[in-house]
């Protein structure tokens, strides 16, 4: 008879920051004339931690700090003049980045999902406006030193007290909802190091 000693599950702190492979997104839906279009504006910089318990995921803590300032449209479909306004208003209209620079996600709890991965629920602080969020998320092993954590989540521009914005007396509309994609590499922190 063999005894098999359980390992204590020990808690590995991972540090997130912007870079190339990291990148958190949001699209909005456009309505103009009958025909919807995607835009995709882009955050490139932000910071973050997870406390990550492999044997126990649901044990873990994600927090992210995103700068409202960094927001760009990125979107090839369509021109570069059209990138550098959407970005402009997204940033002082929408985010009012001057006022409020930083957008702020603290979980407080993460389950299991049925098939895969998990739900993350926590607030979402933009604007100086505070609201619960959730998102669909998985963690997995992205080589021997990361972990991937993939995200998504639906919310309102009005749950933070912005109005979805629309022109030429309604032809062009923009949708109230707006995707949020987080694709993140979080690297365990080395300690020790000075």
């Amino acid at each position: 008879m063999r005894l098999r000693l359980r390992m204590p599950d020990r808690e590995i702190l991972h540090v997130i920051s912007s870079s190339t492979d990291s990148t958190i997104a949001a699209q909005v839906l456009e309505t103009r004339l009958m025909r919807k279009y995607k835009y995709f504006v882009f955050f490139e910089n932000f910071k973050g931690d997870l406390h990550y318990f492999p044997n126990h995921p649901e044990r873990s803590r994600l927090t992210l700090d995103i700068d409202a300032t960094s927001v760009r449209c990125r979107d090839r479909s369509i021109r570069e003049s059209k990138q550098r306004r959407i970005s402009e208003y997204v940033r002082d209209s929408v985010l009012n980045a001057s006022a409020h620079p930083g957008i702020q996600f603290a979980s407080y709890q993460i389950s299991p999902k049925a098939l895969r991965g998990m739900v993350v629920e926590g607030v979402l602080t933009v604007r100086g406006t505070t609201r619960v969020l959730k998102m669909n998320a998985v963690f997995t092993p992205a080589g021997a030193d990361r972990l991937e954590i993939e995200a998504d989540s639906i919310f309102r521009f009005s749950e933070f007290g912005v109005k979805a914005p629309s022109s030429l007396f309604g032809v062009v509309e923009t949708s109230d909802q707006v995707l949020v994609h987080l694709r993140l590499y979080a690297a365990p922190q080395v300690r020790g190091i000075s």
